[in-house]
């Protein structure tokens, strides 16, 4: 048995608390690097010309063996999330046309990838146009936001066609009018009552004339209406609907724009609702924002 090692009447030496507090900040303190793995790419980032698609998220969002997301240029397609009719028809029939083929991606001028660096593009397989596909049956709308040079003159023709036959989303109610509320963004980046104009909709003109807001009207969820501005719509155009003061784009060439004037911000943030109505007062189009649990 070991001889225990003598005592020499004095206690132990503890570390000193300097060196205590230096290992506590080591292993508790010291800043970790964050590394954003989904920034979205820079906007002067390279672009492919085509690529394989390995997913497709809805009837016009894919994703290419890459990693790059591609948003389908010139046409618009019912959400998934949340949930709109024809929304998972619109998938499946892109998923159907170019899930696991080779595609081939043309580009607009200007910036190539949108707000959330996806790529804007056409998308062609083969000789065929998954725009024009989609738009034939009736899963989609053109949807053109300047500046662009694509000719949208055959969906238009296509999108008549699908419309008077009441295809896919033209038997939906909501697409009855010439209007259509393509998203709503009533919970605007920042403090709402300092940057009023976080707080926007988008408008499709989904007929095959041009539109004049002028007498149109906007409700909020309490029924406070503002009355829009003097501002046409191409057809297929979309325009830019902002909740404070500002000057109105109305040059068709750039992205259109329309401020509701207001001092302060119009939607709650937890739960509210956009409506147009038509010079009659007839609702041409609603759409509904929700925080789920608020």
């Amino acid at each position: 048995m070991p001889t225990p090692a003598p005592s020499t009447g004095r206690p132990a030496r503890l570390p000193s608390p300097l060196l205590v507090f230096g290992l506590l900040c080591a292993i508790f303190v010291a800043p970790t690097p964050v590394v954003a793995a989904d920034a979205p790419p820079a906007a002067d980032a390279p672009v492919p010309s085509g690529g394989k698609v390995v997913k497709v998220y809805d009837g016009d969002t894919i994703t290419l063996a890459s990693g790059d997301k591609v948003r389908l240029r010139g046409v618009n397609t019912p959400e998934l999330k949340p949930a709109e009719p024809f929304g998972v028809d619109a998938r499946n029939a892109a998923a159907a046309l170019i899930m696991g083929k080779e595609i081939t991606l043309s580009y607009g001028p200007g910036d190539k990838r949108d707000g959330y660096g996806r790529l804007v593009a056409s998308i062609r397989f083969g000789e065929e146009d998954l725009a024009t596909m989609l738009v034939a049956k009736g899963l989609g709308h053109v949807f053109q936001i300047p500046p662009d040079n694509l000719d949208i003159a055959t969906l238009l023709q296509l999108q008549d066609q699908a419309r008077q036959q009441k295809l896919g989303i033209w038997s939906d109610p909501r697409y009855a009018h010439e209007l259509h509320i393509t998203s709503f963004h009533a919970n605007g980046r920042g403090e709402d009552a300092r940057f009023v104009n976080g707080e926007y909709f988008r408008v499709a003109n989904v007929s095959t004339a041009p539109v004049n807001l002028s007498g149109y009207s906007v409700l909020n969820i309490d029924n406070k209406r503002f009355d829009l501005p003097d501002l046409v719509v191409p057809a297929g155009h979309t325009v830019k609907i902002l909740s404070g003061k500002g000057k109105h784009q109305v040059d068709a060439a750039r992205q259109l724009e329309a401020y509701l004037g207001s001092e302060g911000p119009i939607f709650d943030n937890k739960r509210d609702r956009v409506t147009i109505l038509n010079k009659d007062a007839e609702v041409v189009d609603t759409r509904e924002h929700y925080v789920q649990g608020g």
